[in-house]
């Protein structure tokens, strides 16, 4: 998570998606891996590195051995990184970076560059990979390789990232003078709400994750830390890298639950 058909299947429980009301599930930090608790980030020099907020400690993992300059990323709950480069998407273990192509993507038109994550909510593996470019929402089947235009992205030629909090939400970060936060109606790719994240800046090397009740908007290497229950948006420190990726699974702690131990 950094640059039509509306025939959507309806997302059940049976295929790894709650709803709200069923969303306690990923508070369960018994059924995630501890791997599965950490933000994740990526850059040009292709290394892979974990993020853990409450200390903004960054430990870096490794480099790719089979992209280069990925572009955005996202984590799904078995803690396996799903990475963009090139148009193309790579999942590559948080172990030590090593990766391969998926296999059933191919590159699409409305798709040569894109935000991407999960929204499941269970310890099933979530066959639906939601993605964002500058023009369209979409849905990736990722067992059979289908491609679903849900609706078009919130601001027409948008640059931006995307996450979700881990209920079934999704957000959208623009990558503009002012980053703008909107919630997306995964469904028809509706705007819900639209925050600007004023005194943030934009412009440069730009990605989003969700911890622990905030948003971490990663422009270059300086961090923006988004606070929702107060509105408040703070710089609280800079990473050793330039971001072009970042995310998590839904296996993160959300707000008010308690932050799960730092990585050893």
């Amino acid at each position: 998570m950094g640059r039509h058909d509306t025939g959507v299947p309806v997302l059940t429980s049976d295929s790894g998606h709650h709803d709200s009301a069923s969303s306690d599930a990923a508070d369960a930090s018994d059924e995630c891996p501890p791997a599965a608790t950490l933000v994740y980030v990526t850059g040009s020099d292709d290394d892979l590195w974990s993020f853990y907020p409450p200390t903004l400690k960054f430990t870096e993992i490794g480099t790719f051995n089979c992209l280069s300059f990925p572009t955005h990323m996202t984590v799904d709950r078995q803690a396996n990184a799903w990475v963009v480069s090139g148009g193309n998407i790579y999942e590559a273990s948080t172990k030590d970076a090593t990766c391969s192509a998926v296999p059933t993507w191919t590159p699409q038109a409305d798709f040569d560059d894109f935000g991407l994550t999960f929204i499941g909510t269970t310890m099933m593996v979530d066959p639906h990979l939601y993605l964002m470019s500058e023009s369209n929402l979409g849905l990736f089947d990722v067992p059979t390789g289908k491609v679903t235009v849900i609706g078009n992205a919130p601001v027409p030629g948008a640059v931006g990232d995307m996450t979700s909090n881990g209920d079934g939400t999704l957000y959208f970060l623009w990558d503009t003078s002012t980053p703008t936060l909107y919630e997306v109606n995964p469904a028809n790719a509706d705007v819900i709400k639209s925050t600007p994240l004023d005194p943030a800046t934009g412009g440069g090397d730009q990605a989003l994750a969700y911890w622990g009740g905030e948003f971490y908007a990663f422009e270059n290497d300086v961090i923006w830390q988004y606070d929702p229950k107060t509105g408040a948006v703070g710089t609280p420190g800079s990473a050793p890298l330039s971001i072009t990726g970042a995310g998590q699974s839904t296996c993160v702690p959300k707000m008010g639950a308690p932050p799960p131990p730092p990585p050893k």
